[in-house]
């Protein structure tokens, strides 16, 4: 069973070092389970979680980044929704 999503408005960094070994936050475009808007999910080394910040813009949802963390262009091999990672 799927958790249902938690949203936040933005990330802390003190925070998601205690819930993943290697937070990384991708950031999408219009996905399935969010369509129209820009989300911005934690991922733990190579698995979702279930915390995310939704946002109508790309400027908006930058908002959401803990200034700690940098943004990694997508790569061409990224699914085509995929904006780019914070890590």
């Amino acid at each position: 069973m799927e958790m249902e999503d938690r949203i936040v408005k933005s990330f802390d960094i003190s925070r998601l070092i205690k819930i993943a070994k290697l937070p990384l936050i991708c950031v999408y475009n219009s996905p399935s389970d969010y369509p129209g808007k820009f989300v911005a999910r934690l991922w733990d080394v190579d698995k979702p979680t279930n915390i995310v910040a939704v946002a109508e813009s790309l400027e908006e949802i930058r908002e959401a980044k803990p200034p700690e963390m940098i943004i990694m262009e997508r790569q061409p091999n990224d699914d085509p929704v995929i904006v780019e990672t914070w890590i």
